[in-house]
């Protein structure tokens, strides 16, 4: 399974990355980096069967306790 989750990445990364380089987009390139390397990690820590805490407690979190905003 971590093979498929590999080529898959390679694949995508293989197809799209060439194409910002060719055009010079540079910060496009920087964001997509960013991107692919969390949807990565998260996606290699979910194939190993580790539980990823929701990101919804993280942002009700924020709202309720920093922002003082209940709903």
């Amino acid at each position: 399974m971590i093979f498929l989750l590999l080529l898959a990445f390679i694949c995508i990364a293989w197809l799209d990355v060439p194409k910002l380089m060719k055009a010079k987009q540079w910060k496009e390139l920087v964001v997509f980096s960013l991107f692919f390397i969390t949807a990565f990690t998260m996606s290699l820590l979910l194939v190993l069967g580790v539980k990823i805490p929701s990101p919804i407690l993280a942002i009700q979190y924020f709202i309720e306790d920093v922002l003082h905003l209940h709903y």
